[in-house]
């Protein structure tokens, strides 16, 4: 039976902490209403069979516990960042191998469709890809190899192009990190990036995201970085400027928006965790990422339960969230 801590345990998508479902993460679903998933390169070093049989225990457990099914995600964007990858699996083409092949419009539908196949034949529904932050020339940024390079037009139809695809596939695609996190150069994981461009630059360079959305992308994640151009008072997590005026109202985008996990030190270099899901969720995000404690998952549904009761976040924005996440259980 779950606990009296209302709907909100369903706004969280935490990370397990090994290969089979474990009795703190089982404790979660069953007593919390925690029904979302996120699988690292720990949970699936078991090959194809063992993740198959993780995701199945998952959906089961939620089920028991009276719960939706849940929404199972994977960073499986290719190159540096391969949940599933080799010897258990094929490796994918990194973004910046797809942008400077001989024919990138033809490898980034292979891309896709390698991506897709894995995760469909194991029962993994939401890829956290792609990457559509620009990488702009001359600038030492963090993402590496993970872009599609510096142009905002190559990137659009490129990232549009790995969008429909990947879904026309059978699995979600998310696009990330909105408004653009290219042109940082700390790691958010470790610090709390600012990214001082001019707000007609950071405008332009959100043109792929634009293109994700016309491209029908139903999921999109925001990031740890402030953008003073923008909203000068934090990070794209905390800003309701970002996520609601400029993405949902300007922009149009209707899926489901999600945070960058929130232990990353760009979320709490100045709050809790518990306070960080809060005014995450006060921004406008549906779902919130936990990747990698129990304690931080218990800290954030204490501070959501605790708002929630107190009318600080309301059951109307909750229930806009949760049929967000909804659509994609469909």
């Amino acid at each position: 039976m779950i606990r009296q801590k209302g709907p909100v345990g369903q706004l969280i998508m935490m990370g397990i902490p090994g290969t089979d479902l474990d009795v703190e993460t089982h404790s979660l679903i069953g007593e919390e209403g925690v029904g979302n998933f996120i699988l690292f390169t720990r949970n699936v070093r078991g090959g194809p069979g063992q993740v198959e049989r993780l995701c199945s225990d998952l959906r089961e457990a939620c089920a028991d516990a009276g719960l939706p099914s849940p929404l199972i995600a994977v960073d499986q964007e290719g190159g540096p960042v391969q949940r599933l990858g080799p010897p258990l699996w094929p490796r994918l083409p990194s973004n910046q191998e797809v942008a400077l092949s001989m024919r990138p419009e033809v490898q980034v539908r292979i891309q896709a469709e390698a991506a897709a196949e894995v995760l469909a034949s194991v029962g993994i529904g939401l890829n956290l890809a792609p990457v559509l932050d620009l990488a702009p020339t001359g600038v030492r940024g963090v993402l590496r190899d993970r872009s599609y390079g510096p142009y905002a037009q190559d990137v659009s139809a490129l990232g549009e192009n790995y969008i429909r695809t990947l879904q026309a596939n059978g699995v979600w695609a998310t696009a990330k990190h909105f408004p653009g996190i290219g042109r940082a150069k700390r790691d958010p994981h470790f610090y709390r990036p600012v990214v001082t461009a001019s707000r007609e630059v950071l405008l332009h360079e959100m043109s792929p995201f634009r293109a994700g959305i016309e491209a029908g992308v139903r999921a999109m994640m925001t990031s740890h970085v402030v953008f003073p151009a923008l909203d000068p008072d934090g990070p794209a997590t905390f800003s309701r400027i970002i996520a609601d005026r400029i993405l949902r109202q300007e922009m149009g985008f209707q899926g489901l928006l999600m945070s960058d996990d929130l232990e990353m030190r760009g979320a709490t270099t100045e709050c809790s965790i518990g306070d960080a899901a809060v005014r995450a969720l006060l921004a406008g995000h549906d779902l919130l990422l936990i990747c990698h404690t129990v304690q931080g998952v218990r800290e954030a549904l204490n501070a959501l339960f605790m708002a929630w009761s107190q009318g600080i976040l309301t059951t109307r924005s909750i229930d806009v969230s949760l049929s967000h996440i909804a659509q994609l259980r469909e």
